[in-house]
């Protein structure tokens, strides 16, 4: 009686659902679907003995209101709260759900070998996004079908063999070969993987990912627009035709489309490396004596003209200090002893019957060398934007892409390098101050005022060099007399000194700010002597501006509408006068030694500072060589202060930024 009443019991409460649901039951049971269904058969076994139940038993069905025995419609299930406490809930949506699809036996492979450890030299940020890619993934294969390579692989591995094209490496990237029919799940799988790294090395290197900058140089500051590898992946699964995809990557720069070419013109044997002709028409007598810093030889005069040095008139057979930081620097570029003597090797080197190669290889190194350059570079330079080229010792202005200004620069000494980076022009100002930094303080200044300062051609401690050149000095905020202050006791860096603005001012009549965490600027200088050697690193690191002036017409112009009539009278007037701009005009400090006109003749410049050596071999896997070092300065310091012409002059050139 007891087993009855159980079951009755079970049948009132699964009845009604066995009305509306097909519920799955074990093999060989049977199911109730139909109103007619035995109540010793539902389908819900009860949960509990009726003993341990605290609910009423449920009421038996009559003959007239059966389901069987009436056409009415079959009762509404009761509702949650009424079922038997402690049963389980009814899930019809759970039931409802389709079974998951199985998982493709290659694509269950392909996360297997993702999640083993990471070996050998593979970029690990690319494969993480691999493995997301495909974790996530549950569609067919992106490079891979049962026939082999699908369309699209076969699309972007034709691209990916043209690296060489795109000053690339195409042994870099190992791309695997089309696997065949009958081919295993492991093999197919390992050929997805490896053409996905494949796609996601090129896209690094087509954006400058494959060296460090930093590397090359602690004074080279960029960073290059690297995409991240999972908008890589997202970009390729949703291109029929990735190649096209890979190929836009490569920066879109003017300057590097040229420099392709010009790559390609001498890989396919189109155009050879040019050459000076000038240069190789003046040659130096092979026989003659050794050229020293100060000699008057007639020979002087032959070096000045292979080296374009201009001199003094009636100096021209003097070799002066310009003319030896010249040669010194022509013998770095070719990895000779840099005595900054003209010996007989010099002398055959500056003929050009040396036979050993320039240090930046071929035409061809040095061409990828800077479009590698360029794809450091940000990816939009600006509508108006300024570009000075270190080696060149020019700066350009340009404007929707279109050059508009040219101007001379004198870029920094080898030990006081300018850096290489990219900032925004939010300052221009007139008649300027300028603060002396840290470095000049330390190195320069502190020897002198100390007494500490042997080199120095006054000798001894000696504060009126303050006086002459109109430097404040400031404590704590307050002006205090350098004669009271024993220099060779304290931190000089704790004080600031302020030369006031003037004509005497070693930043000229304006300088323009663009903050960077070099502290470098432009600015003008009274030194206007400079601007006629052929190669300019006298600063200590800020850029010095031919012609400021017009350089601060054509910012004002754009930003504030002002004509040259206004900026001439700011220029005329005033003290300290800061214009502030209501835009920001990118100037990009680069470090480029070729350069292609519009008819692309390639221009090659000096590697001044020895980053087109550590690049070559960085790109070639070889031991970088070490970088120039204060005793490599391309215009000894000790020359210029050994004999300095007029003191101010010296002065000027001790202090100038």
């Amino acid at each position: 009686m007891l087993r009855r009443s159980v079951c009755a019991m079970a049948t009132a409460i699964a009845l009604p659902l066995a009305l509306t649901l097909t519920v799955a039951t074990p093999a060989g049971a049977q199911t109730s679907a139909s109103p007619s269904a035995s109540p010793t058969t539902g389908s819900l076994p009860p949960s509990r003995p009726q003993a341990e139940s605290t609910s009423p038993p449920a009421p038996q069905a009559s003959p007239a209101t059966s389901p069987a025995a009436s056409a009415e419609p079959p009762v509404a299930p009761p509702k949650p709260d009424a079922a038997e406490p402690g049963a389980p809930a009814a899930t019809p949506a759970a039931a409802e759900q389709p079974p998951a699809p199985p998982v493709d036996p290659v694509l269950a492979e392909v996360r297997r070998q993702l999640a083993e450890p990471v070996r050998g030299n593979v970029d690990r940020s690319d494969r993480a996004a691999l493995a997301a890619f495909y974790a996530e993934r549950n569609e067919p294969l992106l490079w891979v079908a049962a026939s082999g390579f699908t369309s699209r692989a076969r699309h972007a591995v034709a691209e990916i063999r043209k690296a060489e094209d795109w000053g690339l490496n195409p042994a870099a990237f190992e791309l695997p070969s089309p696997p065949q029919a009958e081919a295993t799940p492991t093999v197919v799988a390992a050929a997805e993987i490896d053409l996905g790294m494949a796609a996601l090395k090129y896209a690094r290197h087509a954006r400058g990912g494959r060296l460090d900058p930093a590397q090359i140089s602690k004074h080279i500051d960029q960073k290059p627009p690297v995409l991240d590898p999972k908008v890589v992946l997202a970009a390729l699964a949703a291109s029929e035709t990735p190649g096209d995809y890979l190929r836009d990557l490569h920066p879109r720069h003017e300057q590097f489309q040229r420099l392709r070419e010009a790559l390609l013109k001498v890989r396919g044997g189109q155009s050879k490396p040019d050459k000076d002709d000038d240069e190789t028409k003046v040659r130096l007598p092979l026989d003659g004596p050794l050229l020293k810093p100060g000699m008057d030889h007639p020979d002087v005069a032959l070096l000045r003209q292979r080296l374009k040095v201009a001199a003094e008139s009636g100096r021209e057979t003097v070799f002066d200090p310009p003319l030896q930081a010249a040669l010194i620097a022509f013998q770095r570029e070719r990895r000779m002893a840099a005595d900054g003597l003209v010996g007989r090797g010099t002398r055959t080197a500056l003929n050009g019957d040396a036979k050993t190669p320039v240090p930046v290889g071929s035409e061809a190194q040095r061409l990828i060398v800077n479009m590698e350059r360029w794809r450091w570079m940000p990816e939009r330079l600006g509508s108006l934007h300024v570009l000075d080229n270190i080696p060149e010792f020019t700066g350009r202005v340009f404007k929707n892409g279109q050059l508009i200004h040219t101007m001379k620069i004198i870029v920094g000494k080898v030990d006081t390098p300018t850096a290489v980076f990219s900032a925004s022009m939010r300052t221009v100002v007139f008649h300027p101050e300028w603060g002396v930094p840290d470095s000049i303080k330390v190195k320069e200044l502190a020897p002198y005022l100390s007494g500490g300062g042997g080199f120095f051609f006054f000798g001894g401690s000696d504060t009126s060099v303050l006086d002459r050149q109109r430097l404040r000095v400031v404590y704590n905020g307050r002006p205090v007399s350098a004669s009271s202050v024993n220099w060779g006791s304290v931190d000089i860096r704790r004080f600031t000194f302020i030369q006031s603005a003037g004509p005497h001012n070693v930043l000229g009549v304006v300088k323009f700010m663009f903050p960077n965490r070099h502290d470098i600027y432009m600015h003008d200088t009274p030194q206007r002597e400079l601007f006629e050697q052929s190669r300019r690193m006298f600063s200590h690191g800020c850029i010095r501006v031919h012609n400021p002036g017009r350089l601060a017409e054509l910012i004002l112009a754009e930003d504030k509408g002002w004509g040259a009539d206004q900026v001439r009278g700011m220029l005329a007037q005033g003290y300290n006068n800061e214009v502030q701009l209501s835009r920001e005009f990118p100037v990009h400090v680069g470090y480029f030694t070729a350069v292609v006109d519009e008819t692309g003749k390639v221009s090659h410049h000096g590697d001044v500072y020895g980053h087109d050596a550590r690049m070559v071999a960085a790109l070639g896997g070889k031991p970088l060589p070490p970088e120039m070092t204060p005793g490599d300065d391309s215009q000894p310091a000790r020359e210029v202060r050994r004999a300095p012409r007029k003191q101010t002059d010296f002065l000027s050139g001790l202090f100038g930024n």
